[in-house]
């Protein structure tokens, strides 16, 4: 019968290493007094024996640091790589009794988040299916409703709650975005909002420049720059856009002359339902929730929004991407 011995533990590895770095270091320290020492005394054939004692300890150490940092780093490279988009490929557990336990942990949390986010996913469609439902039943009741003032008035309140809808099941099913990325002409995607936006009557322009090809999800972008030049259109009148890109990251840049934020609401007005006005009102900013789906959208693409005020007045929207948006290669 084969006795088989258990695997040192994580903890005892890393004493060995220190221990073995420990004496190391003194028999290098040593060997090199009793050389000079011996230099000229006859000792010559000392001299291998040592050097051939201190590469064997030294080999021995560094095998015992691989062993224990080599998993260590794929798991470390695994849960910076998880996003939650997609599942992870579970880790082969290797290493010491300790580390094999970590990352078999790792990889039943991981599978246990992915599960989770797909529970939720199948949720969201179902409750705005069971939403939509009724709302457009109302819609059908009231097309025969006298007077017309009383009629409309309910359209756009259905309207409002139809697009109140969305823009919840956006803001929730953003880092679990089916599209795929692409090579996208990041100006000719800018131009045709700028296109709807004039179309409409509002001031939205993009200053000259070159074209830029990135990758990204086109339908999102569209959905968070939209969303950024429909706030300054909204409490400013106008947008001017412009781009920039320095092969790392890309950056959409949206000004406006408005009245700008208080200094501590800039950071406030980015999360979900956060308005400086409270009323909620579509007539005068809609549910607080256009930012923060601009900022999911850039942290999809390993990005975020940052708004600040510009010295000659007004606000500055930055709409930054990163090259390759995380899980994708």
């Amino acid at each position: 019968m084969k006795l088989r011995l258990p695997a040192p533990s994580l903890r005892a590895q890393l004493l060995l290493i220190a221990v073995g770095g420990f004496v190391v270091g003194h028999m290098l320290n040593w060997m090199l007094a009793s050389g000079l020492r011996h230099l000229h005394g006859g000792y010559h054939l000392f001299m291998p024996v040592s050097v051939l004692t201190f590469l064997a300890l030294l080999a021995t150490v560094a095998w015992l640091a691989a062993r224990v940092t080599r998993p260590l780093q794929r798991l470390t490279e695994s849960a910076d790589r998880f996003s939650g988009v997609e599942p992870l490929q579970p880790l082969e557990p290797e290493g010491p009794p300790d580390m094999r336990r970590a990352i078999e942990a790792f990889n039943g949390l991981s599978q246990r988040i992915s599960d989770l986010l797909g529970e939720k996913d199948q949720m969201l469609g179902a409750l705005g299916h069971d939403l939509r439902t009724p709302l457009a039943s109302m819609k059908i009741r009231a097309a025969g409703m006298r007077p017309v003032e009383e009629r409309t008035a309910l359209f756009s309140t259905v309207d409002g709650m139809e697009r109140m809808i969305d823009d919840i099941l956006t803001l929730a099913r953003t880092g679990r975005s089916a599209e795929p990325v692409t090579q996208v002409d990041v100006r000719a995607l800018v131009l045709g909002i700028v296109g709807e936006f004039t179309a409409q009557g509002a001031t939205v322009e993009l200053e000259p420049g070159q074209d830029i090809i990135w990758p990204l999800r086109p339908d999102l972008l569209t959905r968070a720059v939209r969303n950024l030049v429909d706030n300054a259109v909204r409490y400013a009148g106008g947008a001017r856009l412009s781009l920039a890109a320095d092969g790392q990251c890309l950056v959409i840049l949206v000004d406006d002359d408005g009245p700008g934020l208080p200094e501590d609401q800039l950071e406030h007005v980015l999360r979900p339902f956060s308005r400086l006005d409270q009323s909620r009102n579509r007539a005068t900013g809609g549910a607080g929730l256009g930012l923060a789906i601009a900022m999911s959208i850039a942290r999809l693409h390993g990005g975020n929004v940052e708004l600040r005020n510009r010295a000659a007045g007004g606000l500055a929207a930055a709409l930054r991407l990163a090259r390759a948006p995380p899980g994708e290669t």
